[in-house]
């Protein structure tokens, strides 16, 4: 078992949410760099989210795709139970790059994809219909940071993020703790602080074991 305590995570913030696949599948395509060489989409999963804060609204996810380089996790995007996952990744590869499309892009350079069904019954927190689940991108760098905080959910120059606010304040205390099992990883990712924008919308906490920490 790979155990995993830093990675480019990505959380889906309800179901089909398109920016979310567009910019994990796109991030980091740029100047002829390839972040990944295989994705595997792990369905029926379980993926826990701990928050001791009880303002801070975040459902676990039932999805994930891990991405990988030379056979290393570097990026997972968790998802919701009741995602199209196929129509959302068609959508992703559809999406305009460059003077192509990126699903040229991927055959290019040979990204392969796989699945597994875990076929894990879900595991859902009571749900609070009084709160929406606010929007999440987990940092785990210098340069995402610098640019989450301008809005962008990802590191590369694209349109995708959430530009409601571009005003964030800094939460020295906060526990958010990411726990998922596929068939050869265990994720645990900890967060003990975070930025919130000032509308209360966009959450962006630090990986506690990242380079951001050092």
């Amino acid at each position: 078992m790979n155990y995993i305590k830093t990675i480019d995570l990505w959380t889906e913030q309800h179901d089909n949410h398109y920016e979310c696949f567009n910019g994990a599948f796109v991030d980091g395509f740029e100047d002829d760099k390839v972040p990944f060489d295989t994705y595997k989409i792990v369905k029926n999963c379980n993926c826990i989210i701990t928050v001791d804060n009880l303002d801070i609204n975040i459902h676990n996810k039932h999805n994930a795709i891990i991405f990988y380089k030379d056979s290393i996790p570097v990026r997972l995007v968790v998802i919701n139970k009741n995602t199209d996952i196929d129509k959302c990744i068609n959508i992703a590869l559809e999406q305009y790059f460059e003077s192509s499309i990126l699903k040229n892009y991927y055959a290019k350079y040979n990204v392969k994809s796989s699945i597994i069904d875990m076929k894990e019954m879900p595991i859902c927190k009571e749900p609070d219909n009084t709160k929406i689940e606010i929007d999440v991108g987990s940092c785990d760098r210098w340069k995402l940071l610098y640019n989450m905080l301008k809005g962008s959910y990802t590191e590369s120059n694209t349109s995708y993020g959430n530009f409601e606010s571009d005003r964030y304040e800094f939460i020295p205390n906060l526990f958010i703790k990411y726990d998922l099992n596929t068939d050869t990883e265990k994720f645990e990712i900890e967060h003990k602080c975070a930025f919130i924008n000032t509308l209360k919308t966009r959450l962006i906490p630090i990986q506690e074991n990242s380079l951001l920490t050092k």
